[in-house]
């Protein structure tokens, strides 16, 4: 027998025996001596038994999946605070008696509860009669900002030259997101800064600005009722 068939029959015994074991993973239960003196290389820890192997991986699975456990936990206890302060928001804002004082409680908590740095209502309204509030034709506000909201999702980034006019030029700023109230933001916008780079990034989510967005367009719809 030549040695290239020598190898081959190797080759094929042993995908034979692991498919015996694959079909038959009890095998080693019921042969512990066999398992006992089974030895696999590893390049940590040197020659380990094939319990110890296996016991390794399976801490390494547990620590892996503590560690997605533990990421879930700090999201939703994240979301759950995010979640209170939007409740709390959206009373305020439904049980103000006129514009104004709606207006007047969306800039408040916003800035206080959201720990925001800078918030900005902008409507594109000629009538002008709100205080706390900018007014602007919305070409002015899509040409600052480069963004028609086509998806009319709210959107987010880093502050620019142009973008820091929507906050009274404020350079400190150096991230922001822009929640767009009307369709293609033809009501306005609110926008939001932080001196926080990472507060507001372009991937993050917005299901919580979004619903802030919506919450006021109804509100001010209501108040115009």
């Amino acid at each position: 027998m030549t040695e290239g068939n020598s190898a081959e029959d190797r080759l094929k015994k042993e995908q034979e025996v692991a498919a015996y074991l694959e079909q038959h993973p009890e095998f080693f239960e019921n042969h512990q001596e066999i398992l006992e003196k089974l030895r696999l290389q590893h390049k940590v820890y040197g020659s380990v038994s094939l319990v110890e192997r296996q016991i390794l991986g399976l801490r390494g699975k547990a620590e892996k999946l503590q560690t997605q456990l533990n990421t879930l936990i700090d999201n939703a206890h994240s979301n759950g605070e995010l979640l209170n302060k939007c409740a709390e928001l959206f009373v305020a804002m439904i049980s103000a008696h006129s514009t104004q004082e709606m207006v007047d409680r969306l800039l408040e908590h916003l800035r206080d509860n959201f720990e925001l740095d800078n918030v900005q209502l902008w409507l594109c309204d000629d009538s002008g009669t709100l205080h706390h509030v900018n007014y602007s034709d919305i070409e002015i506000i899509r040409q600052l900002t480069d963004q028609h909201f086509i998806q009319n999702d709210p959107v987010c980034g880093r502050v620019t030259e142009s973008i820091s006019q929507l906050f009274g030029g404020d350079h400190e700023l150096e991230s922001y997101s822009m929640i767009p109230l009307g369709e293609n933001a033809s009501i306005g916008v609110i926008a939001l800064g932080s001196k926080d780079v990472d507060l507001f990034t372009a991937d993050m989510g917005t299901l919580f600005l979004r619903l802030i967005g919506d919450v006021t367009e109804a509100c001010l719809a209501k108040q115009e009722s």
